[in-house]
């Protein structure tokens, strides 16, 4: 059985912010399962939904 988690990342950032989520998550072990992009502009910004996997330990 798996537990997910998903965090929103502006975009328009021009630094890595999206690469540090990913890598802070990774080393929690969680696994990036699926990137979904926004349709909706929030506040002039950009959005990417990350989404996290990792197995529930038993």
């Amino acid at each position: 059985m798996f537990e997910y988690e998903s965090v929103k990342v502006n975009t328009n950032n021009t630094n890595r912010h999206y690469y540090d989520v990913v890598g802070t998550y990774a080393k929690s072990g969680w696994r990036l399962h699926q990137v979904m992009k926004s349709s909706v502009r929030q506040s002039g910004h950009d959005y990417v939904e990350l989404v996290f996997e990792r197995e529930l330990s038993e």
